[in-house]
């Protein structure tokens, strides 16, 4: 059964619209057997047959591309199939197919339009440019864009060239290198659309605007589309080579600085756009198939292709996560207005949840308030909202001192003070006005959840939602049962982070969960070198250059290093000494003369990160330069050892710790612990995540290298784990279930 159907008709009255043998439009409509169409072989084998029979078609006058599903037009290609490629030949053969079938669109008898309802990614939007013009539809599930570069890829089928040819190299860099996902009104403004209508009534829109565009043969189109070539400064850099290579140069150190050189797709994205910008079409999608056949058959794009389909396991639910709805019906209440209490309610108004928003402090409340807005405001004056929007997301929060709301809310978050007499103060203030199928959630980084909700009478619905901050950015959420939790408690909870677009992950409840759990020892390592005498700044431009997103003195004074503390005294006081590696950990307090941990050292002296303007850094105005001031901590020469040395301490005591988590059934699964590092840290994605590194390069080596440092003095020594994998020269994925993709 083919899954594109050609139907002819005089109007459109349906998804699916009545045919008529005598009707004036042809209509070509993608409806696959799955949720959402995806661009496999058969797929794109199945609208050739349907090409080949337009034109058999006599009397239409256009033909009409769309899709019978609402919320999806086309969500790219089949991202398993780039994946599991291994043959260079096979990977060519099929981007040329795609691309010769797509160029026909355009090469019809009768001009091909394209509408454009829900998601249209990847190769749907590659398709959408072999098409003579392109009709978005403004409404929320529409989203318009090329994520490759984020799969370690290139838009392959024919995307490169035509956004080239279509817009010119900067145009296309600002589509491809970013990995957009815009709304139609944006690919508008931005010239991938031709124009957008209104969702309502965009049926009979469409007809009335492809009636107009063949009224002068889409000469005012094409017009549309020049103009925006034209002037000095376009004619420059897209007309002239100097301009062209000008443009490429920018754009490739944009990149580098970027991504460190760790990224291949996007240089190849830049290298085939300026190829094409000035050869001809047939060489230049032969180079685009070359460079996509070169970059599928990679370790990056394996890794990248991995870590997205482990995404889309947990964004949809895994098969045996406990089960659970969050009610459409009803509000989210919010305990605390603090960074992240306005952060969560700040995501949920904008995802269509309504908040209550409560805080006993009338400032933190205001400040809370005036966060939230400027959020919203930011993504308005981005266009990337309207102001008929921004009124309506922020018509769905209310605020007050109160407890208002208990007896209607859905569940209730607290983000309050990080401390177990407090939460659980809280929670005995809610839980005699919670809902019955309500759930509390405390948003927690590092205390038990089992502790949070002992003798509670509603401890069976206190569940762990660990969101990370900036929580308007960050993806990932720690779904933590206690030992009282009910099931469906946890089923809700997932629910409710799924309807916020977070990705939530379950894990124990355990000292430092998994992901400050295995950040810990990384940040502890750094704490080493540098009173070891290694320079603070080598140390973190060795981890940006290893792909990080910053280094570990920046990350720590970002999250505040009284927090990063509290949760190392946690971890300190449940592992011992694995947990912070006493000696190498250590300074002299010159005061009481007395040894302590550098990071107590630097609390006591109120360096508390960005947030006191002191820490590692100094954070004034938009730069920030090293605390000179922490020579005074640090009773040792300067030295250095090779970046190498620097990434192998900074890196092997994390693995060994993921390898503990595995033991203790932190967390069951490899894959989702890769995830939730690259998610919740920015582990560098083309690695994989640290166990994927890890098999990568071969865990007999870290298991030496953590021996010998364990030789030398380092308190951490290999755990059972990885020196039984070590010892049957197994990797950590061969422990992997049917859980995931792997």
């Amino acid at each position: 059964m083919s899954q594109w159907k050609l139907i002819r008709a005089r109007g459109w009255d349906g998804a699916i619209p009545t045919e008529d043998p005598d009707g004036r439009w042809l209509h070509l409509i993608i409806d696959s057997d799955s949720s959402a169409n995806v661009l496999k072989r058969s797929v794109l084998e199945d609208l050739s047959d349907r090409i080949e029979e337009i034109p058999q078609q006599e009397g239409i006058e256009a033909v009409i591309v769309s899709s019978a599903k609402e919320s999806h037009f086309i969500a790219g290609a089949d991202v398993s199939s780039i994946g599991s490629a291994q043959d260079r030949d096979q990977v060519i053969d099929l981007c040329r197919m795609a691309q010769d079938l797509f160029g026909t669109l355009s090469n019809l008898q009768v001009p091909s339009i394209c509408v454009i309802r829900g998601t249209c990614l990847g190769g749907g939007l590659e398709l959408a440019l072999g098409c003579s013009a392109r009709i978005g539809v403004d409404c929320p599930p529409t989203r318009i864009g090329f994520p490759e570069v984020n799969l370690g890829i290139i838009p392959g089928f024919g995307g490169t060239v035509r956004t080239t040819q279509l817009l010119g190299l900067r145009g296309a860099f600002d589509w491809i290198l970013r990995a957009h996902r815009l709304p139609a009104p944006i690919a508008l403004r931005k010239g991938l659309l031709d124009a957008v209508v209104p969702v309502e009534g965009f049926r009979t829109l469409s007809l009335q605007l492809i009636e107009k565009m063949l009224e002068d043969d889409l000469r005012a189109v094409q017009a549309r589309r020049k103009k925006r070539r034209k002037g000095f400064v376009n004619s420059l850099l897209d007309g002239t080579g100097i301009g062209r290579a000008l443009t490429s140069r920018v754009a490739l150190k944009n990149v580098r600085h970027k991504t460190m050189g760790n990224m291949p797709a996007p240089e190849s994205a830049i290298a085939v756009a300026r190829f094409s910008a000035s050869h001809d079409a047939i060489s230049s999608f032969k180079k685009e198939a070359a460079e996509v056949a070169t970059l599928a058959l990679g370790p990056v794009c394996r890794h990248l292709v991995s870590i997205f389909q482990d995404s889309e396991v947990i964004r949809r639910g895994a098969p045996l996560d406990p089960q659970g709805v969050w009610p459409s019906n009803r509000n989210l209440l919010i305990l605390g207005a603090g960074i992240m209490g306005s952060g969560v309610a700040t995501v949920a108004i904008e995802k269509g949840i309504p908040v209550r928003l409560r805080d006993i402090s009338e400032d933190a409340l205001d400040s809370g308030l005036k966060a939230i807005g400027k959020a919203i405001a930011t993504k308005r004056k981005r266009n990337r909202i309207s102001d008929h929007q921004q009124s309506e997301i922020l018509s769905r929060l209310g605020h007050g001192t109160d407890l208002a709301g208990v007896s209607h809310c859905g569940g209730v978050l607290e983000a309050v003070v990080e401390r177990l007499d407090v939460k659980r103060a809280v929670l005995a203030e809610i839980g005699a006005h919670l809902p019955e199928d309500a759930i509390f959630a405390t948003n927690t980084s590092a205390l038990s959840v089992t502790q949070i909700q002992h003798e509670s009478p509603v401890a069976e619905r206190v569940v762990g939602l660990h969101f990370f901050n900036p929580v308007t950015r960050m993806p990932l959420v720690e779904i933590i049962p206690g030992e009282f939790t009910d099931p469906s408690a946890v089923g809700q909870a997932l629910a409710l982070a799924r309807k916020l677009g977070k990705y939530p992950i379950i894990v124990k409840d355990s000292p430092g969960f998994l992901v400050n759990r295995l950040l810990c020892p990384y940040l502890d390592a750094a704490s080493g070198l540098l009173l070891r005498g290694i320079s603070g700044t080598t140390i973190d431009h060795v981890a940006r250059s290893h792909g990080l997103p910053m280094g570990p003195f920046r990350l720590m004074d970002e999250v505040g290093l009284d927090i990063g503390m509290e949760v190392l005294e946690t971890l300190f006081a449940a592992f011992g000494d694995r947990a912070s590696a006493s000696s190498l950990l250590s300074t002299k307090n010159v005061t009481d003369n007395k040894d302590e941990h550098l990071l107590a050292a630097m609390v006591d002296r109120g360096w508390l990160g960005k947030k006191s303007g002191t820490g590692f850094y100094l954070h004034h105005g938009r730069n920030a330069v090293w605390n000179r001031k922490l020579g005074k901590l640090i009773d040792a020469p300067a030295t250095t050892i090779s970046h190498q040395q620097i990434i192998h301490e900074l890196l092997d005591p994390m693995v060994d710790e993921a390898a503990r988590c595995l033991e203790e059934q932190v967390i069951d699964d490899p894959g989702f612990l890769d995830l939730a590092m690259v998610m919740g840290t920015g582990f560098p994605p083309h690695l994989g995540g640290p166990l994927r590194a890890a098999d990568s390069e071969g865990i007999a080596a870290l298991v030496e290298r953590l021996q010998s440092a364990h030789q030398a003095g380092a308190a951490r020594t290999p755990c059972a784990l990885l020196t039984d994998l070590a010892r049957r020269k197994r990797p950590f994925y061969s422990l992997r279930t049917t859980t995931g993709s792997v």
